[in-house]
């Protein structure tokens, strides 16, 4: 079995320029019940091959946004996995990442021997579910996660490398991700929105807050940061008293 580590280096390889964007979160340990068999990877109906001028960002939930891209790899594309909320084994994670993990680990066999050219163009990954939840919940693992602006290529550097249009495959665009879809249009990129069958161009409006330092400071607040670059932390219970009359918060 490969190690963590190995895993990632798969999924960025260093010939790669899109590698520099890849998140090593989910890829920090093995997961507990993996079991390396070959994955069920279906054909992508609605794109035919890779467009070295088009750039996907695949936003599924789960597991499935893996499976979507390793599709997409299968006709020429650049997987570049963005799940930035921390696993935490053993523990009740208010977003469940336990099958992302295992279908990246499982997939990297299928990845390694599709021998995607360096200059592929890239399909970016996230899951749907990331900001899932109602809140910070006391008790469980808040992982809890979204992308910044800084998390995806710069319009400029999209244009520089070729890339003038963007397909995002999901059920709806997130106001997370419309902050980087909205500075992408306003640079001349286009922007379309497949829902796994057809694909349409689409004005990205402005969202609120756009470009204010308080959208970023007021998100991150109601997050949980990690100490190793992620999201995910402990919640802790409710405030209690031992018998000397000393409040203590209890981590279950």
């Amino acid at each position: 079995m490969r190690t963590s580590l190995e895993t990632y280096k798969i999924w960025a390889p260093e010939d790669s320029i899109w590698s520099q964007w890849a998140k090593p979160v989910l890829f920090a340990r093995e997961p507990l019940a993996y079991r390396s068999h070959k994955l069920e990877i279906p054909d992508v109906k609605w794109i035919n091959s890779a467009d070295r001028s088009t750039m996907v960002i695949v936003d599924l939930p789960r597991h499935s946004g893996v499976i979507e891209s390793l599709g997409l790899a299968r006709i020429g594309y650049r997987p570049v996995p963005l799940y930035n909320g921390v696993n935490a084994y053993n523990s009740r994670t208010i977003v469940n990442v336990n099958e992302i993990v295992n279908t990246l680990f499982k997939g990297a066999d299928d990845l390694e021997a599709m021998n995607i050219r360096p200059d592929a163009p890239p399909v970016f990954m996230l899951d749907s579910n990331r900001m899932a939840g109602g809140g910070k919940e006391r008790g469980t693992f808040d992982n809890r996660w979204c992308v910044f602006p800084q998390d995806m290529p710069s319009a400029a550097f999209l244009l520089n490398n070729g890339i003038s249009r963007v397909i995002v495959r999901t059920e709806f665009i997130q106001n997370d991700l419309s902050h980087i879809l909205h500075r992408y249009q306003e640079e001349g990129i286009t922007i379309y929105h497949c829902d796994g069958e057809n694909i349409r161009k689409i004005p990205v409006a402005k969202p609120s807050k756009f470009r204010s330092l308080s959208y970023r400071f007021k998100t991150v607040m109601g997050l949980t940061r990690n100490a190793t670059g992620g999201f995910g932390a402990f919640i802790p219970e409710a405030v209690q008293s031992n018998s000397t009359g000393a409040r203590f918060y209890s981590y279950g």
